[in-house]
């Protein structure tokens, strides 16, 4: 008899068409694009026009997810959105794509967790669905990473806009998510963070002139902390379920840079080959880079009923999370 699971049935992205390269950025900003691609691995990034919003590519990835999952938005009735650029500060994004997509019987919020959004919200997701509360939940992860991005500092190179949805539901499946495990430490908020337009640093002229609304991030020490968490974070997920990195078909892993995700894999011992990358084309889109990837590689057919798929990040805080999924319905 098969057991009762929390299942991903239905996966979708999308990313605009705006395409930014290293030779662009290497006019704005202190960068060099032979370090960028060879250390980072990042070719290019998308950026939305002035005239999208990150609602807009979110909802368009959501209708994907449910086309997938032969699901209409009216059957959803959990949306969680993991983002920390929403449309507006009030309300929430999570209503704005509800209205968007139509998911009029869902409740609609989002969680921000830095770029570990997506994963706190997809065992938020699990949660609810466990215990029966609710059945059909959508989960978005997306980020407009360019509205935050000083272009004019040489740490540009790393982001990119995107977006990614997953539909999960509570199914009676041998497959589905096996283990989850997330986790926060605030003893380095400094770290990664955005000052400007926030109660601590309300937006005025001296924020502005000071450049303060932008994404402030020191690598050498982000670097450090992502090589000894993201091994220690898949870990536990693999110990919650019992198997190894052997076990792993493919690793879908936030995408911060080539570099840093080739070490985790040697720590690991898990195969380059069997990562997923997207940085490459995309850079680093936050929340959206576990959702993207793992709809890539479904809709290429690289998918096969009981794999098992490993999924971590880590994000500003410190915040981090992962969970191993074994696929199909």
């Amino acid at each position: 008899m098969k057991k009762s699971n929390v299942v991903i049935c239905g996966t979708g992205s999308c990313v605009p068409d705006h395409i930014i390269t290293n030779d662009e950025l290497e006019k704005s900003a202190p960068t060099n694009k032979e370090w960028v691609e060879s250390v980072l691995g990042i070719r290019e990034r998308r950026r939305l026009k002035k005239e999208e919003n990150p609602s807009d590519m979110a909802a368009k990835a959501a209708l994907r997810a449910l086309d997938n999952a032969k699901t209409s938005p009216e059957e959803i009735d959990l949306l969680i959105v993991g983002t920390i650029t929403p449309d507006r500060k009030v309300p929430s994004q999570g209503t704005i794509i509800q209205r968007k997509i139509g998911a009029r019987n869902a409740v609609a919020f989002d969680i921000n967790a830095a770029c570990a959004g997506f994963i706190f919200s997809l065992v938020c997701a699990k949660q609810f669905l466990d215990n029966g509360y609710y059945k059909n939940a959508l989960v978005i992860g997306v980020d407009a990473m360019s509205v935050m991005t000083d272009y004019k500092d040489r740490t540009c190179v790393f982001y990119g806009d995107a977006s990614g949805a997953v539909v999960v539901k509570k199914l009676e499946s041998e497959n589905g998510i096996i283990s989850t495990y997330f986790g926060s430490d605030g003893e380095s908020k400094d770290l990664v963070t955005t000052y400007g337009g926030s109660a601590e640093y309300p937006v005025s002229y001296d924020v502005v002139d000071k450049r303060l609304q932008y994404l402030i991030m020191r690598g050498k020490e982000v670097g450090t902390t992502a090589i000894r968490i993201i091994p220690y974070a898949l870990r536990k997920a693999m110990e919650e379920a019992a198997i190894t990195s052997d076990d792993l078909t493919y690793l879908v892993p936030h995408q911060p840079n080539e570099t840093l995700l080739k070490r985790c894999s040697e720590i690991l011992n898990i195969p380059e080959e069997k990562i997923v990358i997207t940085l490459d084309r995309y850079g680093n889109a936050s929340n959206a880079n576990i959702p993207l990837a793992l709809d890539e590689i479904n809709r290429q057919g690289k998918l096969k009923d009981g794999d098992k798929i490993g999924m971590v990040t880590i994000g500003a805080g410190w915040t981090w999370g992962s969970a191993v999924i074994q696929w199909g319905q």
